[in-house]
């Protein structure tokens, strides 16, 4: 079996999207008193992406969600088979929120995660260029989701949170396109190293200085860092 380039770090198995609905935890029929559009499905061909994501994608909450630094979400293949088995029941792709399900480049290969990518890599997927910005965060509608009270903290613990990312150029992407690495700014800033900062290491100045200070990190993730430079003695 041929080995995968040594710059593509990831393969897309599904490409998926979906609009605000009320929020019906998976395998469920009964709404929550929710709206989101973390309940997203594959869609098949080629998938337009502009500045601001998918077409045909749509976000419930702006203000934690979506924008130019969260345009695209994409979360790992085998995220969803742990979350399953979490569950005791299947999660198909893009059952999490994700608009990229990604797996390992050739079957059999190793499974790219949080420390596959870095906080500012510039990879090309498709047509598309798209640029690393912050761990997903966590939040309240992922426990409804996945009808697991305590989701949150098992991604805080686990560190299986995905990734945002930016579009530096529109264009399009499909099932079968292989995210490859382009450039690699902050090579020690893992996406996982992110979600440490986060969630654990907020005190951490030395930490909180490389985040804030890391080539393409988004808003969201710079802010937090410059407010704990700004509290740590």
């Amino acid at each position: 079996m041929p080995e995968p380039a040594a710059d593509v770090l990831a393969r897309v198995v599904s490409v998926n999207t979906g609009l605000p609905t009320p929020l019906v935890p998976a395998g469920g029929s009964e709404p929550t008193a929710h709206t989101s559009a973390i309940a997203k499905t594959p869609v098949h061909g080629r998938v337009p992406v502009g500045l601001l994501g998918l077409q045909g994608d749509g976000v419930a909450d702006a203000r934690n969600h979506g924008g130019p630094d969260k345009a695209v979400h994409a979360h790992f293949l085998h995220h969803l088979a742990w979350w399953s088995a979490q569950r005791g029941a299947p999660l198909p792709p893009g059952a999490i929120g994700e608009n990229l399900t990604l797996a390992a480049p050739l079957a059999g290969g190793s499974e790219p995660d949080e420390v596959t990518f870095c906080i500012g890599d510039v990879v090309e997927i498709g047509s598309c260029v798209l640029q690393v910005t912050q761990p997903r965060i966590p939040c309240f509608k992922q426990a409804e989701r996945l009808a697991i009270p305590d989701a949150v903290a098992r991604v805080v613990a686990s560190g299986r949170c995905g990734l945002y990312l930016r579009v530096l150029q529109p264009g399009d992407i499909g099932a079968g396109d292989v995210a490859r690495l382009r450039h690699r700014p902050n090579p020690r800033l893992t996406v996982a190293e992110a979600h440490r900062f986060v969630h654990r290491a907020r005190g951490d100045a030395a930490l909180a200085a490389a985040v804030a200070g890391a080539a393409g990190v988004g808003s969201e993730l710079r802010q937090r860092a410059e407010r704990t430079r700004a509290q740590t003695p």
